[in-house]
């Protein structure tokens, strides 16, 4: 599931979003633009619901929608029609109203469209300061079992980052699965070298454990889009929570507490000089020696034991 943020620079209020939420969309025709027609907005709980999140008041709603878009010089029943599908966090924290929606690409037309809003700055997309020199510092975290990131005040807990499912760059996917537990971290030779070939890391999918959610598959990466597993979940919200508030509590957590976790402690350890581009460096050798070590013995290894190679001549 991919998600963005945006805020909303308006002033407005959570009531008065609802109210605008669930007004009547009208059908919109043009020859010049896109058009959007039959509109369904539902609104998921019947009260919001107030929650703290990171010491602060959060009172948020979720709105599932619909809509069928019509590319310009398009009829109605045109094939190329297509149904959009979504839905709509709307929250507030220290008054201000912010969106979450499933969507990146069209995100913000759709967000305006479902308001009614026609001019400049109104929504604006919420930046995440994530990249590749923070996704290197994670898999250091993780390669050096350092995989505990604290949570730095009294209404946070400690952030475990489980697994490193895989990450990409500007080379090729990196598909491999590596654990922080059991054998060393990223023990896989095709892995570790590409993360010395990559030059520009700009995506990782990590399994994190937090609170009482012992599993969150989240993908980051640098263009403020976050990715968020519903397989790949587990915890405390399976039990006694409908498919739609799971999903709006465990993206809140995500975005109030889980990533700015992430973002605090290695912004902790810039300021202590525990990372900076000399440490980047000396991790990125520590790999390839590592590479090296076990390039070696697995020549080592075929050549005591041939038979692994299990070769059929013509």
């Amino acid at each position: 599931m991919q998600i963005t943020r945006w805020t909303d620079e308006t002033g407005t209020t959570i009531q008065e979003v609802e109210r605008k939420l669930l007004s009547v969309h009208s059908d919109e025709q043009s020859n010049t633009s896109t058009g959007y027609i039959n509109w369904v907005i539902e609104k998921q709980f019947s009260q919001n619901k107030k929650g703290t999140f990171n010491g602060k008041n959060v009172e948020y709603n979720l709105f599932a929608f619909s809509v069928d878009q019509i590319p310009v010089g398009v009829e109605i029943d045109d094939d190329s029609v297509t149904k959009k599908t979504g839905f709509l966090i709307v929250y507030v924290i220290s008054d201000k109203v912010r969106y979450i929606i499933n969507r990146n690409s069209g995100a913000m037309t759709l967000i305006r469209k479902m308001l009614f809003y026609t001019g400049k700055g109104e929504v604006v997309k919420n930046k995440l300061p994530f990249t590749a020199d923070k996704f290197v510092w994670l898999i250091s975290k993780v390669y050096n079992s350092e995989n505990v990131l604290e949570g730095g005040n009294d209404y946070l807990e400690n952030l475990a980052i489980k697994t490193i499912r895989g990450f990409k760059g500007d080379t090729e996917d990196s598909l491999t699965t590596i654990s922080a537990e059991g054998e060393s971290v990223m023990n896989i030779i095709s892995t570790l070298s590409f993360l010395i070939e990559s030059k520009n890391l700009n995506q990782i999918n990590i399994d994190l454990a937090y609170r009482n959610h012992t599993n969150i598959g989240v993908t980051l990466n640098n263009k403020s889009t976050v990715f968020i597993s519903e397989e790949r979940y587990l915890g405390e919200l399976l039990q006694d929570h409908t498919y739609y508030e799971r999903i709006a509590e465990i993206i809140l957590v995500l975005y109030t507490e889980v990533l700015p976790i992430i973002i605090q402690n290695y912004q902790n350890d810039v300021d202590a000089n525990l990372w900076n581009q000399g440490r980047c460096i000396e991790f990125l050798q520590q790999v390839a020696n590592d590479l090296s070590t076990k390039v070696e013995s697995r020549i080592s290894d075929l050549k005591e034991r041939p038979e692994q190679l299990n070769l059929t001549l013509a």
